[in-house]
């Protein structure tokens, strides 16, 4: 991974910080709450620094800081920037997110593999803010070294060796959410049928695509092709 493509993935996932309504980015049956019920504060999503896996595969870690966050959030923000990386240009991809995160309809946005998928700690700003002259302050800071230790040794390994047996399950079932490389060939397979219904606002009826709507509401299911 170059510098160059760092950049261009903060780039990408700057646009979700701040206040947006995400009811874009969840499950069906959680997107006809009201506005307040879907708008959530991003304070940040950042890419990390690469790191080699036992496999030799190369990885980021991608790092999102919020107020609250709801079902499937995280996963179709993750899926929408790599969909905008693959496809689209560099001065394209910025004006695309924000037309995406500020459309008041109701779009489907690519849910990606929750593998890998982790709640590393929880923050306590407004606690230690109100509190913190009466209690202790709710901080990992001094298990910090034991928390990175944790992480690479026992949950890096756990995913790396479950990306790769759903790896070889998934080449063979085509199940969309079996693993990252899986889902990455499925996106790559029927890009011409996201570039249509995001360049050109379309929405696809009841028979087209059933793909697109179990992407949209969640489900796993079949790949299915355009």
């Amino acid at each position: 991974v170059t510098p160059e493509e760092l950049r261009s993935v903060n780039e990408v996932l700057e646009c979700y910080v701040g206040s947006h309504d995400f009811h874009n980015f969840t499950a069906d049956k959680c997107s006809d709450e009201s506005p307040t019920e879907t708008v959530r504060y991003v304070t940040r999503f950042s890419c990390g620094e690469p790191r080699l896996n036992s496999f030799g595969v190369e990885y980021v870690s991608l790092i999102v800081e919020g107020d609250s966050f709801i079902y499937h959030q995280i996963r179709k923000m993750v899926g929408l920037a790599i969909y905008m990386l693959r496809f689209r240009e560099d001065g394209e991809r910025v004006p695309e997110m924000k037309r995406i995160l500020g459309d008041p309809r109701r779009r489907f946005v690519p849910l990606a593999p929750s593998l890998g998928l982790m709640l590393e700690r929880v923050m306590f700003q407004k606690e230690n803010k109100t509190h913190g002259g009466y209690h202790t302050l709710l901080d990992f800071g001094c298990v910090e070294r034991q928390m990175l230790e944790f992480k690479v040794s026992r949950v890096y390994p756990e995913i790396d060796s479950k990306e790769q047996a759903e790896q070889k399950k998934g080449e063979s079932s085509q199940h969309l959410h079996s693993s990252m490389h899986v889902w990455l060939k499925f996106i790559d397979r029927t890009r011409q049928a996201w570039t249509k219904y995001f360049d050109d606002l379309w929405m696809p009826g009841p028979t087209d695509l059933d793909w697109l709507f179990n992407q949209g509401s969640g489900g796993g299911g079949r790949a299915k092709g355009p």
